[in-house]
């Protein structure tokens, strides 16, 4: 990582120098090479912020950064190592267990070995105890180096590149980036989705989105960019009625009806604005993603609950409008046999499928607060379920 980020600085700034070289050659051609008043006018101008070659640069740097955009982040292409989730963070997982371990042995070792130690001081053995103590565990979620490649590759890129260029030009090329990355995301996570399992591609869309929402935060600018279009329907629409052949007497006519008049009238084009927000985009895709995992859990959890409800409610609602009444017993799927059966399946598989899906919703996201809030409406959803059938079973 640490590579990669010195060849990037090293590039711009390689850039920057054969730049500021071009400007100085065609200066020197230009005079002939005899300096004057006009070398020192431009120093002045230099030293203002006005230089012709700092723009130079900046549009140089900004011609970089949308090729780079275009070929290491929208076009990028994963390895299989990049696609090895869970096997990633499952390793991480390991090595940080083993650390931790090595840390609590060296923390019984320090302790047995300060209580035969003669003239230490109280306070600084307390404080080293202290201290080794509350050395806080990384998660290997958290880890710089186990963020998807774009994720990485557009954050460092936006960093660098946040008090080099123009606010406004920023702001293009962040939506450009920032959009690019969504787009990746979701490729990586419909490969994930068909190699491993459907939670493991729905939390690792979820675990990058979280990331990209909450690094984009300390860039204080707006992501948000203005683009005008040009809407011809009404111009075509024009056009085809002008071209009707019961159109064509009321070409000569010398009044308002007149179809050359009407075209020009009516068929003028419509300018349209419209904001594209990257970051919005970020938000939109985040409640899309959560919104689908909790509806999948809801459906692997309490489905066949719901359905057995579903049914029952079309039943009274067809009793209700005046239909022919039957009792909800003389249903042959409305048995207590029926009922307990599905009750009892339901049982086994949130008994089965619950906790192995919050141990992945820990390893992904590795947050107790984010776990918390993607998981209370799945909760919710069971206990709002299973209190439907205790006050049908007691109607009953």
């Amino acid at each position: 990582m640490r590579c990669w980020m010195t060849t990037f600085t090293t590039t711009l700034v390689s850039w920057g120098r054969l730049t500021l070289e071009d400007v100085q050659e065609r200066r020197t051609s230009r005079r002939g090479g005899r300096p004057g008043e006009e070398d020192v006018q431009e120093r002045r101008t230099s030293r203002s912020g006005g230089h012709p070659g700092e723009e130079d640069v900046q549009e140089r740097l900004v011609y970089r950064t949308h090729i780079y955009i275009q070929t290491d982040i929208i076009g990028y292409n994963p390895a299989p190592g990049d696609l090895a989730y869970p096997e990633q963070l499952e390793m991480m997982e390991k090595i940080a267990q083993s650390l931790k371990e090595e840390q609590i042995k060296l923390m019984a070792q320090e302790s047995s070995f300060s209580d035969v130690q003669l003239e230490y001081p109280e306070g600084r053995r307390a404080s080293r105890i202290d201290s080794s103590r509350l050395q806080p565990s990384i998660s290997p979620a958290d880890l710089h180096g186990m963020w998807y490649p774009t994720v990485r590759r557009t954050l460092v890129c936006l960093s660098k590149l946040y008090r080099c260029i123009d606010r406004a030009v920023f702001q293009g090329l962040s939506q450009e980036a920032l959009s690019g990355c969504i787009h990746s995301l979701l490729k990586a996570s419909d490969v994930i989705l068909k190699n491993k399992t459907q939670v493991d591609g729905q939390l690792f869309l979820i675990k990058h989105l979280l990331i990209m929402r909450e690094q984009i935060v300390p860039f204080h600018t707006d992501f948000a960019i203005k683009e005008i279009s040009l809407d011809l329907k009404r111009t075509r629409d024009a056009a085809f009625k002008m071209m009707n052949p019961k159109s064509v007497p009321s070409f000569f006519r010398l009044n308002s009806h007149n179809a050359i008049l009407e075209f020009l009238l009516e068929g003028s084009p419509e300018i349209k604005e419209h904001y594209i927000d990257s970051k919005k985009d970020v938000d939109r895709h985040l409640k899309f993603s959560c919104e689908q995992f909790i509806q999948q859990q809801n459906q692997l959890s309490v489905g066949n609950l719901e359905e057995f409800l579903t049914k029952v409610s079309a039943l009274k609602t067809t009793v209700i409008q005046g239909g022919p009444t039957y009792g909800l017993s003389q249903q042959p799927w409305a048995q207590p046999a029926k009922i307990n059966d599905i009750v009892m399946a339901t049982y086994r598989v949130m008994k089965s499928k619950l906790p192995s899906t919050l141990q992945s919703m820990s390893l992904y996201l590795a947050n107790r607060d984010a776990e918390f809030i993607l998981f209370k409406p799945v909760r919710n959803n069971i206990q709002q379920v299973f209190q439907r059938l205790h006050t049908l079973i007691q109607e009953e």
